[in-house]
């Protein structure tokens, strides 16, 4: 019998929604999130962005004052409005990573993207500085912008209005290659080209080093530069070189002609944005055949190889996952077009969102199924019925805090408990439900443990297991002064996430320890902030999870679009979890851009996938089946995964 508690398509979960792949990618409609509680914009505005430059591959940078920096943004304003795009403050920043350190940092520039008269314009930056609350300050050395994160939406008088998303323009790597750079300090320098290599051999890779010593003492690489290296007639063009993940080696390189000359002449133009302004410097050498002589194994650039592991039977074993949304298994047909994609990109764990808002979509005496399914159908049933006969293991996934309004009402009235969360101005938390409270915490570990013992799944999966913000609740105040002593107003960041860890740990532990007494082989996994920190305000300690046994596999939200960045994230697991078996990483098969959820280049799946396996980690996990696109499941079924494999956990 259906219950008067039901779903509407349009409670889901943004995250589910469908790609939109017809959209342009530079292409973005302002549309505001209602940052901070304001009114979300809907002012209207529609822009294209056409280029990014920078003109200076060498830049003035002082720590405590910032680089002078020469950037422009080229865009078409194709809706005018009167609003200005840009990216001066908070989480409303340039992505800048540094290339020794392997760290990404916060750059505001001052440009502003005006949109109030339709046509072509130039936004112009003529300074850029660093927070410290999204990554560690830059240091003098290489430098590049890898990506955007929101654009701050403003009054033509500078007052801010709200945040948009970038379109996903800013990410397109052929673009971001042209904005690495050099900071230095510029109040005093000298250039010179430093070291050359070659083979000299018909033909053959020649290469050099143009480096700039700064005010510091600092000897520090430039590249992009427009060199060349000529002798007599012949001349050839230099380039960056860069390795398999888009990091430049510090090389710029050529390629000799057919017949080698006994001197070579290397020039260019190297151009500066200094204290005094901006300055062009010529460089040139000369290098006599022979200078600098390598073998061709020197001009391999250096690329980590691995070798998936293999049983006794030498199948391979990695685990290959996939999230899916409630949408992707509503009825029996699109169960069947799950099941029969996930066996072409031979993946062999399905995690389907059975937990999402308000909507559940199993069977429990707990709560009723989503109204959306069809009466007498069971997705969940019928999808590890459907994966089980294709060698596919089913791991339903818990959205373990993410409840709304709705839900939180429903809660009240079915079991006798307030669980709405207060935040610290007394308004209501939207999103989330309070964990603190012993009700809602038996509640989910009853709803997860039920599940695990009336289907025949092969793990549950944690989402959102997280405590979604800070609650001051009269009850978290009243609980918090009893068990610590302390006011719950007043407690340290130290102390709040203490706090938060033992009411997410209880979820954790109890639903592991449930889980197994009903269905021993099952798996225990948890998705995870890819930022430790984050995470661990909201409760969140996945290695301490791991080492106690609670979870099996952890699972990283690594959802980048930079996949330098994928790399540093996931050393910070590597180094936090005494038995790195027990990761898996978090790859997404979407890329925001705008309001909309376009998916990613196949080509970035692949890079990404490689970049996991190379590291020595021992699986992965796409989000999601909604966004994988025919191009995707190819090149994940040619070349990504061509051989079926169990998953890793599995002995």
């Amino acid at each position: 019998m259906r219950s008067a508690f039901t779903v509407s398509a349009l409670l889901l979960s943004t995250a589910f929604a469908s790609a939109s792949v017809a959209q342009d990618d530079a292409i973005l409609k302002v549309t505001g999130h209602g940052a901070e509680g304001r009114p979300a914009y809907r002012g209207g505005g529609v822009v294209e962005f056409i280029d990014v430059s920078l003109d200076a591959q060498v830049v003035h940078f002082a720590p405590e004052k910032g680089a002078i920096l020469p950037l422009e943004v080229d865009f078409n304003v194709i809706e005018p409005a009167p609003i200005l795009l840009t990216s001066r403050m908070g989480t409303e920043h340039w992505q800048l990573y540094q290339f020794a350190t392997e760290s990404m940092s916060a750059m505001y520039t001052d440009q502003k993207v005006d949109l109030a008269t339709a046509g072509k314009h130039t936004a112009q930056a003529t300074r850029a500085w660093f927070g410290r609350n999204y990554g560690p300050a830059p240091e003098p050395g290489l430098v590049g912008i890898r990506g955007h994160r929101y654009l701050l939406i403003d009054r033509p008088d500078g007052t801010w209005l709200d945040v948009t998303d970038p379109p996903a323009f800013f990410a397109r790597r052929d673009m971001l290659r042209k904005l690495t750079f050099t900071l230095a300090d510029l109040t005093k320098y000298e250039l010179a080209v430093s070291d050359i290599q070659s083979t000299w051999q018909p033909g053959g890779p020649l290469r050099v080093q143009v480096v700039v010593h700064d005010a510091q003492g600092r000897t520090l690489p430039v590249v992009g530069l427009p060199l060349v290296a000529s002798a007599g007639n012949w001349q050839s063009k230099f380039g960056t070189e860069w390795t398999p993940l888009g990091e430049p080696t510090g090389w710029m390189r050529a390629a000799l002609p057919d017949v080698v000359p006994e001197l070579v002449t290397v020039s260019g133009d190297v151009t500066l944005q200094t204290p005094d302004g901006r300055q062009v410097t010529k460089v040139t050498a000369d290098f006599s055949r022979g200078a600098g002589l390598v073998s061709p194994d020197r001009f391999k650039i250096a690329e980590q190889g691995y070798e998936l592991p293999r049983d006794a039977g030498g199948t391979i074993r990695e685990t290959r996952a996939i999230w899916v949304s409630p949408s992707d298994m509503e009825t029996a047909e699109s169960v069947a077009r799950l099941v029969a994609s996930c066996k072409k990109a031979r993946l062999n764990v399905i995690i389907p969102d059975i937990f999402v808002r308000n909507a559940f979509y199993a069977k429990s005496d707990l709560i009723p199924i989503s109204d959306r399914i069809a009466e007498g159908f069971d997705p969940l049933q019928d999808l590890i019925a459907k994966a089980h006969a294709a060698g596919i293991e089913v791991h339903p996934w818990f959205c373990v805090a993410y409840r709304d309004g709705r839900f939180r009402q429903w809660f009240a009235e079915k079991y006798g408990r307030n669980i709405d969360m207060i935040d610290a101005e007394g308004e209501i938390i939207s999103l989330g439900a309070d964990v603190h409270r012993p009700e809602y915490r038996r509640f989910i570990v009853d709803l997860m443990v039920g599940v695990a013992r009336d289907y025949e799944v092969d793990g549950i999966h944690l989402d959102y297991i997280r405590t979604m913000g800070r609650c001051y609740c009269a009850e978290c105040q009243k609980e918090y002064a009893e068990r610590h002593a302390g006011e719950l107003a007043k407690a340290t960041d130290e102390q709040w996430i203490e706090w938060q860890r033992e009411a997410i740990g209880e979820i954790v532990e109890r639903t592991a320890a449930g889980v197994r007494k009903v269905r021993p082989k099952a798996m225990m996994s948890a998705a995870v902030f890819a930022g430790m920190p984050g995470g661990a305000a909201q409760g969140q300690d996945p290695a301490d999870w791991a080492d106690r046994g609670w979870i099996d596999l952890v699972l990283p939200m690594d959802y980048q679009m930079q996949t330098l960045q994928v790399r540093s994230n996931e050393r910070q697991f590597l180094a936090a979890m005494s038995d790195d078996t027990k990761l898996a990483t978090g790859l997404s098969l979407y890329m925001r851009s705008g309001g909309s959820a376009l998916s990613r280049p196949a080509e970035l799946v692949r890079e990404q996938v490689e970049l996991v396996r190379r590291m020595g980690i021992h699986g992965y996990c796409l989000f999601a089946f909604t966004h994988l696109s025919d191009e995707q499941l190819a090149i994940l079924h040619e070349e990504v995964n061509t051989e079926e494999a169990r998953p890793f956990f599995r002995e």
